[in-house]
């Protein structure tokens, strides 16, 4: 089931989801920076990834990527919005990664945690 929710983007029924996400999510595609540090790649500390969303909810998103991110991971994203250029620095734990083509580019899922410097409330209040 679909249907219109936060402007133009599409609701995606969370019961059909393959994910375990609890909020319902929304296809928008944004640009990400992850900071990827010594805990998640070796021999890369500090390397900055630029990635774009494939969904977005008020608990999580779905990025691309170029880059493999380690499962179980905390990593800071910078989320930046389009249309209104706002910019969300939050925390996420990598949950999974995929390796969806040989080029090689990976969908990978993050649950977003509460974070003493993350702008997480701001975020949730992005989603009805």
């Amino acid at each position: 089931m679909k249907r219109e929710k936060m402007s133009n983007e599409i609701q995606i029924d969370s019961e059909t989801s393959q994910d375990l996400r609890k909020e319902n999510r929304y296809r928008r595609e944004e640009l990400v920076f992850i900071e990827v540090l010594s805990s998640s790649a070796e021999q890369h500390d500090g390397l900055i990834v630029k990635c774009s969303t494939r969904d977005i909810s008020a608990t999580g998103l779905k990025v691309q990527s170029s880059y493999p991110l380690k499962v179980n991971s905390l990593l800071e994203l910078l989320v930046e919005f389009k249309d209104d250029s706002s910019r969300f620095l939050l925390t996420g734990e990598v949950r999974w990664c995929d390796q969806i083509d040989d080029m090689p580019t990976y969908l990978c899922g993050f649950e977003i945690i509460e974070a003493e410097h993350s702008d997480i409330h701001s975020w949730r209040t992005q989603f009805p």
